[in-house]
């Protein structure tokens, strides 16, 4: 449907709302929760490097919950899964993602890499690729690191690529979540196109 308003032609929306899911319905596409530990987790590891806010770290147990990641390690930080803005942000997702934390992503990533890890990096550099231009091969080892310090930079020199999604707008940068959310969706997506 189409209007005119002020000069301007503006498209009106279609009404879905017939269509929406129930709770209960997508409970019921979903697995039992005594089968869940047994389904397999795509080859992602999601590290933190000094990721600190407990809503960011929840929100990011709620991403690794939805693209099922291997695992989420929180590095140079103390994490408190009762945190009242990590929990809100979670919604009890913290429950079911494997994690870990580690006093420092530098060694932790090393590992990976010694253990055949693709390094994908996340951060503002002028070598970046956007995401949708991003290729790997896998098991990836995703590192994100806060709005404040990013990812410190012997991780990044260790990365196989480095993702730097285009800001257009005045800020510089996405809160983390929506930057990890962004590069996540594409490595699922190229896990899925094989």
């Amino acid at each position: 449907m189409m209007c005119e308003d002020q000069g301007l032609l503006l498209s009106l929306p279609v009404d879905h709302s017939d269509h929406l899911l129930s709770n209960a319905d997508l409970r019921r596409m979903k697995s039992a929760r005594s089968d869940f530990s047994r389904l397999e987790r795509l080859p992602i590891t999601l590290v933190l490097d000094r990721v600190r806010q407990n809503y960011n770290i929840g929100a990011m147990f709620r991403l690794c919950d939805a693209i099922r990641v291997k695992q989420l390690v929180i590095c140079g930080t103390e994490v408190n899964l009762r945190k009242r803005k990590l929990v809100q942000a979670a919604r009890g997702t913290q429950k079911w993602v494997p994690w870990t934390s580690a006093p420092c992503a530098e060694s932790f990533v090393a590992g990976e890499k010694a253990h055949g890890a693709q390094i994908v990096v996340g951060e503002l550099t002028n070598q970046g690729v956007p995401p949708e231009r991003l290729e790997t091969s896998f098991p990836v080892c995703l590192v994100l690191g806060s709005e404040r310090d990013g990812v410190c930079a012997s991780i990044v020199a260790m990365a196989g690529v480095v993702v730097t999604i285009p800001m257009l707008g005045m800020a510089n940068s996405l809160n983390v979540a929506t930057a990890a959310a962004i590069i996540l969706y594409r490595l699922a997506t190229l896990l899925q196109q094989g």
